[in-house]
């Protein structure tokens, strides 16, 4: 069958996977926006490849009438507006439900277990130490994984990597999740988020998010993480952003580390957790990167070229 050529837009070119655009050559004639006049570029796409750069909203689709796929390779959508693409016509074309894919996708769970044991050994005060000339081993004491009490939230993909990493390096592995399914017998099954937190020291957040996704941390959970060490790398939407920051200011916690926040896209909540980790030692925060690895942006943007190359040949 021969496949229908189709404008494509790339929104965000920079070092996109070579062997991606060889696919999408198969499927139309490729544009990359060069940042400057974004009405111009959308006006005529019928395909656009996003990143996490844009939030794909109303106004954002009002500029590309023509627009039939948007394809993004995540496994998140709090980017995407789906309800209006829904109403639109427009196919999404994402890396959720691909789990037989993702299996082999390490970069999140690899940032994620480097975070906790960034934590852990202090290398944020460590790295600037000896950056301003100190070199002083005592005042730079860690702890070890070894024998301490994880809790994941979110046995999905991510999670059980992490809980398998955490498990070669001796932790004692607890995990809560909304879903009942088998699992590892070397982990420990709890029925609730407040005695997941209990019963750990670290506590890490895996649980994927969705327009219908409650909060997962409230106050009363934030509460009882009192002298734990915090690990987010799931969505920033998923706690009461509000009461960590206090807690946070608070000194209420051994350490955090957070990959996501909310309004990740409004320049005035990142210049707030900016502020933060500048002023606290224990607090690691580092630009949604869990997923940004060239393998893992290779591979996965490969993928998405050959499911749309697949969608449109279908």
């Amino acid at each position: 069958m021969r496949v229908q050529k189709l404008k494509i837009g790339i929104l965000e070119p920079s070092n996109f996977s070579e062997m991606a655009i060889e696919v999408l050559e198969k499927c139309g004639h490729i544009s990359k926006f060069d940042g400057r006049n974004l009405e111009l570029f959308l006006q005529d796409v019928q395909v656009l490849f996003v990143r996490l750069s844009y939030h794909i909203d109303f106004s954002f689709l009002n500029l590309a009438p023509k627009l039939q796929y948007v394809c993004s390779p995540t496994t998140g959508h709090n980017h995407l507006d789906v309800g209006k693409m829904k109403e639109r016509g427009i196919s999404l074309i994402s890396l959720r439900g691909h789990t037989e894919f993702l299996h082999n996708i390490r970069a999140t769970p690899e940032h994620t277990f480097g975070l906790i044991l960034a934590l852990l050994r202090n290398y944020k005060i460590a790295f600037s130490h000896v950056g301003n000339g100190e070199w002083n081993r005592d005042k730079l004491r860690g702890e070890e994984l070894y024998r301490k009490k994880v809790g994941i939230i979110g046995l999905g993909r991510v999670g059980k990597i992490v809980s398998q990493y955490c498990n070669i390096f001796g932790a004692i592995v607890s995990f809560y999740d909304i879903e009942t399914f088998k699992y590892n017998n070397k982990l420990r099954k709890k029925n609730s988020v407040a005695s997941l937190i209990e019963d750990s020291d670290i506590v890490v957040l895996c649980a994927s998010h969705n327009k219908d996704s409650n909060l997962i941390l409230g106050k009363n959970e934030i509460k009882l993480l009192s002298g734990k060490f915090f690990v987010n790398t799931a969505r920033g939407e998923l706690v009461d952003e509000s009461c960590l920051i206090e807690a946070i200011r608070s000194k209420h916690f051994a350490g955090v580390a957070i990959d996501v926040i909310s309004k990740e896209l409004t320049i005035d909540n990142v210049k707030i957790w900016q502020k933060l980790s500048n002023e606290y030692d224990n607090l690691i925060v580092t630009p949604h990167i869990s997923g940004a690895t060239i393998e893992s942006m290779r591979e996965t943007e490969l993928f998405i070229a050959n499911e749309l190359l697949r969608e449109i040949n279908s």
